[in-house]
């Protein structure tokens, strides 16, 4: 256990590190650089690798002893379908298959084509990232010396660090997936009301600052109690669902799109006068009319909206949803699938 004792400071600083970027937030990458930087040291490297499943490719992150404090490199290999193939084969053999661990790879195919190493006569240790029994990364060391061999002593350490990686990547990735839901409507995947509320009250400080303007967009989905009487409940959720995807589609990039009640959505315009709030909402409504919810004909589902624009029609974000609901409201007393903003009620907004 020679190398654990004099390595042991730096290890443990390393993993205690590791857990404070989970704490903190941060993002894997920054997981990945500590470990291969503790890695390079711990186990006497030339290089190290960690090889990333990422959806349909495999991604590299490297660093090098001989080039120094070089940074982080970082790129997604083309042809990676031999070694993303032999790592989900690895990783889906459950009853052969454990967290932790050294895997054998043919050494001159991963060192050649994979890892760009021009001498793949050195020797090669490895050991599985691995989340809740899925592989979904493998840290790799090489060294070319042949006359150094890696010892039981090596593979324990690269396992202990590719164990702890691991576990505070899986936690990291349960971390932005709460964050996630804690601002995401359940249902159509699209903000939340409280998130809403939130952004408004910073969206009003913003356009008070900079005397801008922005506008707000209740839209309200018409005859979906008729609709669920035919489709039923779970039919009316997939349209709903199929409605938040529409909005977000017909709406630009900077635009907030939220669930605001039942059957009710939210839509944050920022710098947006009344005009191109119109232009905006008129896209969105129309689109909606056109599609073909369970293959039926159109029109079936259609939207009401009403718009209200920031600092004309409200300076707070009571007043400014309360002249939005004013106009929906009267959107679907005009028989729906219409948009009216504040200026088409005359007389009626104090």
């Amino acid at each position: 256990m020679k190398k654990f004792v004099k390595h042991r400071e730096l290890l443990f600083s390393t993993l205690s590190e590791i857990t404070s970027l989970i704490v903190a937030g941060n993002d894997k990458k920054l997981i990945f650089e500590r470990l291969l930087d503790c890695s390079l040291i711990v186990l006497d490297a030339e290089r190290v690798y960690l090889l990333e499943l990422e959806r349909d490719s495999v991604v590299k992150y490297s660093k090098s002893r001989q080039s120094g404090g070089e940074q982080l490199r970082v790129e997604v290999l083309r042809d990676s379908s031999v070694v993303r193939d032999w790592m989900l084969r690895e990783g889906g053999a459950k009853e052969r298959f454990q967290r932790g661990g050294e895997l054998a790879f043919d050494l001159p195919i991963l060192t050649n084509r994979y890892l760009q190493e021009a001498d793949s006569s050195g020797v090669i240790i490895s050991a599985p990232l691995v989340a809740k029994k899925s592989m979904f990364g493998l840290l790799v060391a090489l060294h070319h010396d042949d006359g150094q061999l890696y010892t039981q002593e090596d593979i324990q350490l690269v396992t202990v660090l590719a164990n702890h990686a691991a576990i505070a990547v899986e936690n990291a990735l349960l971390y932005q997936k709460l964050e996630r839901e804690a601002v995401t409507d359940g249902l159509t995947s699209v903000f939340n009301y409280r998130f809403l509320i939130s952004s408004l009250e910073t969206e009003i400080k913003r356009a008070r600052r900079f005397k801008q303007s922005f506008s707000f967009v209740m839209l309200d989905v018409d005859n979906l109690k008729t609709y669920n009487d035919r489709h039923g409940h779970l039919g009316g959720s997939q349209a709903l669902k199929e409605i938040a995807t529409i909005i977000k589609a017909s709406c630009r990039e900077i635009d907030l799109v939220s669930k605001y009640g039942g059957d009710e959505f939210g839509i944050l315009l920022p710098q947006t006068g009344l005009t191109g709030a119109e232009r905006v909402t008129r896209r969105v409504v129309e689109a909606v009319g056109r599609h073909r919810f369970d293959s039926e004909s159109t029109g079936l589902l259609t939207c009401s909206a009403g718009i209200s624009t920031f600092p004309r029609d409200g300076q707070t974000v009571r007043e400014l949803i309360s002249a939005a609901d004013k106009a929906l409201f009267q959107a679907k007393r005009s028989g729906k699938n219409s948009v009216l903003t504040t200026e088409d009620l005359i007389g009626e907004i104090a």
